[in-house]
């Protein structure tokens, strides 16, 4: 999951430091037994205390929790003059870290960035998402209150092993562990994500860390509906432990953690491809000239598009983008969703990941099964990318047809939880339509 680094800051203003590059410029290696940092503007002694705070948090999670950890945890960190401030996971094996100057590795107190803890944060996201890969059904809420629960006991278990000389500057860091997620749940009105880490931490003190593993495990095996995923969530959970008081637990977490993707009350019908009259029709808000490009983690890419008149049928969607990552495309489909203007499913297609080439964009056609469309309605797709593997959808300058000053019928979200309009421009992502041959009374 590509995150900003805003879980590790103190504040925003606390995180200028000086623009110094320092250590080599070349790409460096430091092999530890469980961990590869490969480096770059860093010295050698903080790419070797990075590596030793990942393995001793990944340490706590095999032998704490009994999670199924990899091997070897590989952390890319590159330090250089312009970068942004980033900590992030890739949901199964990779860390990415970025860096203005390596002096912004130093205590919170003096660069206002939580890094060792932020390390046990990525590391315990690490843990969950191996577990459940497919964890669509965790908000924000849910996803980074077990990181933050999980990343306090790895910040603990650290200095437990090693002291203050585990960080490259040595320092007290206990108080960016369970001390400061204790605080944090002692203040009057804790934070959603404070809140979580504490519903995680009354899990565990529930079932017992040995047994969070397996829940996790079977909950990523659990056949959900998205529209409520939260009945078989609760099935599992007590199925696989008999105690009252998680009844109770559950009616709190399900409140705070789950997302839903409602359903919407728009009947659609389908037709075979030959009821058509196969005259197509593109419904397109972009202006065809691509200007910029994202990868969404945690979200996706909007657009509401609009038929000239009822009885029409989506049969294609065109997306104007490039795969990014590994040369073979992942084993794992992505979605496109059909939603009425309210962002509330109609229908879901899933496409392999293939369909997208890597390297120069171009326009990718996804053929779904003919579906009839409210006369206004928003295409949605979601890639769930990580650092190492997504889709880079394009977007236009400014506002395309139907849009205004503002931006245009763009948006930033996901089934169910659609942002704000688009500044920036709007996607490249259109819709083929076509109507009945029925619908045509010179055919009749």
């Amino acid at each position: 999951m590509i995150r900003a680094v805003s879980v590790l800051t103190m504040t925003a203003t606390t995180l200028i430091a000086p623009a110094v590059t320092h250590g080599q410029d070349q790409e460096q290696v430091h092999r530890g037994d469980h961990a590869l940092v490969r480096y770059t503007g860093v010295e050698a002694a903080q790419a070797e205390a990075i590596a030793t705070v990942v393995e001793a948090t990944r340490q706590v999670a095999i032998e704490r929790y009994g999670f199924d950890m990899p091997a070897t945890i590989t952390i890319r960190v590159n330090s250089q003059p312009g970068n942004k401030v980033r900590l992030f996971n890739d949901g199964h094996d990779r860390l990415d870290l970025s860096l203005r100057s390596p002096d912004q590795l130093r205590p919170p107190n003096e660069s206002g960035i939580f890094h060792l803890y932020g390390l046990c944060h990525e590391v315990g996201h690490l843990a969950m998402y191996r577990a459940i890969p497919r964890h669509g059904w965790l908000n924000a809420a849910g996803a980074e209150g077990w990181a933050h629960f999980i990343g306090s006991e790895m910040v603990d278990g650290v200095y437990e092993t090693h002291g203050e000389s585990a960080w490259c500057f040595p320092y007290d860091y206990r108080e960016d562990g369970t001390a400061r997620l204790d605080a944090q749940l002692a203040e009057d009105e804790p934070g959603e994500v404070a809140r979580a880490a504490g519903l995680w931490r009354e899990l565990v003190r529930i079932i017992g860390p040995k047994h969070i593993a397996p829940l996790f495990s079977a909950w990523g095996q659990a056949e959900l509906d998205p529209s409520d995923p939260g009945a078989e969530l609760r099935r599992v959970l007590l199925d696989l432990h008999d105690d009252e008081q998680l009844t109770g637990w559950w009616n709190r977490a399900e409140l705070l953690m789950i997302q839903t993707q409602p359903r919407s009350g728009f009947n659609a019908r389908t037709a075979k491809p030959t009821a058509l009259m196969r005259q197509p029709r593109e419904l397109a808000i972009d202006n065809g000239k691509p200007a910029g490009k994202r990868s969404i983690a945690g979200g996706g890419h909007a657009v509401t598009l609009e038929t000239p008149g009822p009885g029409w049928y989506l049969t294609k969607v065109r997306i104007f983008g490039s795969r990014y990552g590994h040369p073979r495309p992942p084993k794992e489909d992505f979605s496109v969703w059909l939603c009425d203007e309210d962002g509330q499913v109609i229908r879901e297609f899933k496409f392999p990941y293939g369909k997208f080439a890597r390297g120069n964009p171009k326009w990718v056609i996804l053929a779904t099964e003919p579906t009839e469309v409210p006369q206004r309605f928003v295409i949605c797709v979601g890639f769930n990318p990580t650092g190492t593997k997504g889709v880079f959808v394009h977007h236009d300058s400014g506002p395309g047809v139907g849009g205004n000053d503002e931006g245009g019928p763009s948006r930033v979200g996901l089934p169910g939880r659609l942002g704000d309009a688009m500044s920036e421009g709007d996607w490249m992502i259109r819709a083929l339509i076509d109507q009945r041959k029925d619908a045509d009374a010179l055919r009749e």
